[in-house]
């Protein structure tokens, strides 16, 4: 079936499940992983005065590299074959989801598994949606993973 599935983490909830699901695939079917983090640099397109911008750049490349050391151990754990890669592309600007497709190309990858928040409407429009521009442009199955849905407390009234 899959012999090697390539997942995008970015730190969000939606991601944690992508990867516990990447892994599950990945040891029943004996494939190998590719956990992928592209930083975000779609900051770039805004005019921040004269605010130095070099420890934003910092941040956002050792919070990538924590996220894909976090994954790389979970893989381990699961006695899953994993190599991972951070992606830093200045002139992409923003353009992740292009940028998670040629990792999976190059990575050779047979199948790719994304987190989705499962915006809606003014949201979705705002926010824009990366697993939705896999979903559009990706020629490779893609697998998407929701957030768990928050639980409702038992005693909650009903509303009217």
């Amino acid at each position: 079936m899959y012999s090697k599935i390539l997942v995008a983490v970015d730190g969000s909830e939606s991601a944690a499940q992508a990867l516990t699901e990447a892994l599950r695939l990945c040891a029943a079917l004996g494939a190998g992983l590719t956990v992928v983090h592209v930083i975000d640099n779609s900051y770039l397109r805004y005019e921040v005065g004269y605010v130095d911008l070099t420890d934003l750049r910092t941040s956002l490349i050792d919070a990538g590299q924590m996220l894909l050391d976090e994954a790389k151990a979970k893989a381990a754990a699961s006695q899953v074959k994993c190599t991972t890669l951070m992606i830093d592309e200045v002139l992409a600007l923003g353009d992740v989801a292009t940028a998670i497709e040629q990792a999976a190309r190059q990575a050779g990858a047979e199948l790719l598994v994304v987190g989705t928040h499962g915006r809606r409407g003014v949201r979705r429009l705002l926010m824009g949606s990366v697993a939705e521009g896999l979903v559009r442009q990706c020629r490779l199955p893609v697998l998407l993973v929701h957030a768990p849905v928050p639980k409702v407390k038992a005693d909650a009234e009903p509303a009217q």
